[in-house]
C-alpha cells in the first residue's frame, strides 16, 4: 500500500511527538548522581607551638576543601556542591544544622563536614561526617590520624577522606 504524500509528514510528526516525552522522561546521568555539599573544613590547634602558622593552616584547609570538592565531584555516583561561608563555617551542633538546611535548600542530598585538629608538629587528626540533608541522619563518620603538618600530609588526608566517602556511596549503589 502506498502512502499519500501528505500522510508521510503527518506520520513523521506523530512519531516525533511520541518520542519527545520519552526523551524528557529518560533520566540523565547527572540526575542519577547524589549531590554532596561540602563547606570549608574546620581547623583547631592545641599544639602550643610558638610560631604563628595561621596563614599556612588557612591555605592548607582551603586546599583540602577544594580537593574534596574536586575529587568527590569526579566520582560517578556523586556531584559536589561547595558551600562557602563568609567566615569559618561553624561546626558546632547549631552551625552544622544550619549548614544541613542550607545544603538541602541548594539541592544537595548529603552534607560532608569535617575538622582538622593539630595536636603536635607530627600528629594531626581529622573527624569528618556525612549527613543526610533531609533527615539529618548520620550516614558516615570517621576519625583519622595523620602525620606531618605540611602540604603533602594534608593532601594525603584529603585523598583518604575522598576515597572513604566515595566508597561508602559506591557500596550503597550496589
Amino acid at each position: 500500500m502506498l502512502l499519500r504524500p501528505l500522510a508521510v509528514p503527518l506520520l513523521a510528526a506523530a512519531a516525533l511527538s511520541l518520542a519527545i516525552p520519552a526523551l524528557e522522561a529518560a533520566p540523565s546521568v547527572e540526575a542519577a548522581r547524589s549531590v554532596i555539599a561540602i563547606p570549608e573544613i574546620g581547623f583547631s590547634d592545641s599544639s602550643g607551638e610558638a610560631r604563628n602558622q595561621q596563614a599556612e593552616h588557612d591555605a592548607r584547609r582551603q586546599a583540602l576543601t577544594k580537593g574534596l570538592v574536586t575529587e568527590l565531584g569526579a566520582e560517578a555516583d556523586l556531584a559536589s556542591l561547595p558551600l562557602a561561608c563568609t567566615e569559618p563555617c561553624p561546626l558546632d551542633a547549631e552551625g552544622v544544622e544550619k549548614l544541613r538546611e542550607r545544603a538541602r535548600a541548594e539541592g544537595a542530598a548529603f552534607l560532608l563536614v569535617g575538622k582538622v585538629h593539630k595536636m603536635s608538629t607530627l600528629v594531626m587528626s581529622m573527624r569528618f561526617a556525612v549527613l543526610d540533608t533531609t533527615s539529618g541522619k548520620l550516614v558516615l563518620e570517621r576519625l583519622l590520624s595523620f602525620r606531618s603538618d605540611n602540604d603533602e600530609g594534608w593532601r594525603h588526608a584529603g585523598a583518604y577522606v575522598a576515597r572513604e566517602v566515595a566508597d561508602s556511596f559506591a557500596g550503597e549503589a550496589k
